[in-house]
């Protein structure tokens, strides 16, 4: 039986997760159709070219939301939908609405961990456990956010699944490309590259990043930490990195679009995270082979192995962290060891997978499919 799953995002942002999804989706089974709270934009035009069903409810801000909720509605009972998905805090709470309106089952993915408790955003989290209690199901992107949903807010265990997210693997950069892309940032040869690819947001841990630069300078001289991503608290690290006196050894480069090769560059990746349901960053270094080092939260020591493709280290340890970025830049064989079996261990996480696993909780939903899972 064909049944078609509506997918609802806040933004209208093209992503790849998005066109993961629609390339990965069982067709004939579960049609798929995307589209945002927000007025059209690249993600409606991506899903055209795709030839998939797209939609944009026009809410300009949260004002917007009780409107955006009847009219998703009534396309999803036009559109006879078997199931309404969504992704993140604003969608969620829209969606929620929308799908008992129409009477259809309601799913949503839980993308962040515990960033709203650790920050005591009380209005946040009352909204966060009140739509993972009433949805039909919640799917849960790492154990550790599973652990939230259902000791912090009450979820019902036969509720929560466990699918971890996926991704398309990447396909590294030219060399020709990243050596013009070292000499524009000019890097020169044989000066050391540490990456991290973050929102530039308190949470992404940039700060203990900052306080751990100047012990490895000390100890492995020349280095150049690249900072790729951009968000509401760049003046303020921008301002950080002057008063440390490390300007000349960070840059900040925005959003690029051009992950691979700035991968290539890198020797290794830091991600310093306070808080992280997942860990896409972590996952795309370890697809190219490049040694990790990760702070111990939400997610994240599930994608890294730690000792195997990279460092697990403390949160907010900026010791720590500083003696991993170290060790892997001292030890070349070491790096070249995390790099390999990151690899390996990236192919345990693909939008395949993903899919699949989406599709198995969606066979809860409705009786009698079960036994037609794949």
């Amino acid at each position: 039986m064909t049944r078609l799953v509506v997918h609802l995002i806040d933004a209208n942002m093209d992503t790849a997760y998005f066109r993961s999804i629609v390339s990965h989706a069982d067709s004939e089974r579960f049609p798929v159709a995307i589209g945002s709270l927000a007025a059209s934009g690249t993600l409606q035009e991506s899903m055209t070219r795709l030839g998939t069903r797209t939609f944009a409810l026009g809410a300009a801000s949260r004002l917007g939301y009780p409107l955006a909720a009847v009219r998703l509605a009534a396309r999803l009972r036009a559109w006879r939908a078997g199931l309404l998905h969504a992704h993140c805090f604003d969608a969620t709470a829209v969606g929620l609405l929308a799908a008992r309106l129409a009477r259809v089952p309601f799913v949503f993915t839980r993308h962040h961990s515990d960033h709203n408790l650790r920050l005591h955003k009380k209005w946040h989290t009352r909204v966060d456990s009140f739509c993972a209690r009433h949805a039909d199901h919640v799917i849960a992107v790492s154990e550790a956010t599973r652990r939230i949903l259902l000791d912090v807010e009450g979820v019902p265990e036969r509720n929560v699944t466990v699918v971890y997210n996926g991704m398309e693997p990447l396909v590294p950069a030219d060399v020709a490309v990243v050596a013009q892309i070292r000499r524009a940032l000019g890097i020169a040869a044989g000066v050391r590259v540490c990456l991290t690819v973050a929102r530039l947001h308190e949470e992404k841990g940039h700060a203990v990043l900052f306080r751990a630069i100047p012990q490895i300078i000390a100890e492995c001289g020349a280095t150049v930490f690249l900072l790729a991503g951009d968000g509401p608290h760049r003046a303020a690290m921008e301002r950080t990195v002057a008063e440390f006196g490390i300007s000349e050894h960070v840059r900040f480069l925005g959003r690029r679009s051009d992950v691979p090769a700035l991968l290539g560059l890198a020797d290794v990746a830091a991600l310093p995270s306070l808080a992280e349901s997942f860990g896409f960053a972590a996952l795309e270094a370890m697809s190219l082979g490049v040694p990790v080092v990760a702070s111990a939260t939400g997610g994240l020591p599930e994608v890294v192995s730690d000792g195997v493709t990279g460092i697990i280290v403390p949160m907010g340890d900026a010791c720590a962290l500083a003696a991993a970025v170290v060790r892997i830049l001292k030890d070349r064989e070491l790096a070249a060891t995390f790099g390999r079996a990151g690899r390996q261990r990236s192919c345990l996480f693909t939008a395949e997978q993903m899919l699949r696993g989406y599709e198995q909780v969606y066979h809860t939903l409705w009786p009698g499919t079960g036994s037609e899972a794949p």
